[in-house]
């Protein structure tokens, strides 16, 4: 079986060539928009959102409640953003039955003040391969943990919405007989959690089942043994508490 390339990914940004002053404009724009634009404005907001839990804001809604102040809207667009599953055609259906929701004298009427228009960008991404390999499943969550956060979202989520929900690494995971564990990032990466969050239920995941691995094979060594595991164990629990305790 093949080893596992972990990627990173950077992305450069450049104009799309559209802008929107109101949300009729807005609406005419998402209908042709390319699909580097789409991305750009909701899918890559969570790499670009600050390190913590909160949901970060899409560009769409975020400009719809903040330059707009339809914060009815706002919610909607919101909504559709983090519903839709992967591609961004399911997603331009979605944004446009939002706006088809409002009378066209509506969607003029509910514009931008002066030099506040909506400019589309589109993202274009940069594959950078990490040179680090996994031959096993445990190899790759020990290569995950360390990794920064755009390796986690080119494999769990930017590739999987351009792949029709494709994810190569859950697919190499049941390759090597971890279908649980690929079965358990494809239902965690599917929520639209922010990227730390995400990192911490995946690696969750994966030491419960390792501790599960571990008390299996310790059933079947020697007593002895199993008694120099459990003061090992609880030696190390010891330590971690001393050093201010371990992220779950």
């Amino acid at each position: 079986m093949e080893a596992f390339e972990l990627t990173a990914v950077v992305h450069l940004v450049r104009p799309a060539g559209m802008a929107a002053r109101n949300l009729d404009e807005m609406r005419s724009s998402l209908a042709r928009a390319p699909e580097r634009a789409l991305f750009c404005h909701t899918v890559q907001s969570l790499l670009r959102a600050p390190d913590d839990d909160d949901p970060p804001a899409d560009d769409l809604s975020a400009w719809v409640n903040g330059v707009v102040q339809d914060s009815e809207t706002a919610e909607r667009i919101a909504y559709a953003v983090q519903s839709q599953g992967a591609g961004p055609e399911p997603l331009r259906r979605a944004l446009l039955e939002v706006l088809d929701a409002l009378p066209e004298k509506t969607r003029i009427a509910r514009d931008a003040p002066e030099g506040g228009e909506l400019v589309f960008l589109a993202a274009d991404s940069v594959p950078v391969p990490t040179g680090w390999e996994a031959h096993r499943p445990e190899e790759l969550f020990e290569l995950l943990a360390g990794a920064e956060a755009s390796v986690w979202f080119y494999h769990l989520i930017e590739q999987p919405w351009f792949g029709a929900g494709d994810r190569p690494l859950t697919r190499w995971l049941r390759e090597a007989g971890a279908g649980r564990l690929a079965d358990g990032i494809d239902e965690t990466a599917a929520e639209a959690l922010p990227l730390p969050a995400l990192r911490r239920r995946v690696l969750g995941r994966w030491r419960r089942s390792e501790l599960g691995r571990r008390l299996a094979r310790a059933v079947e060594q020697p007593e002895e043994e199993r008694r120099e595991a459990g003061r090992a164990a609880v030696a190390g629990l010891v330590r971690r508490l001393r050093q201010g305790g371990e992220e779950p």
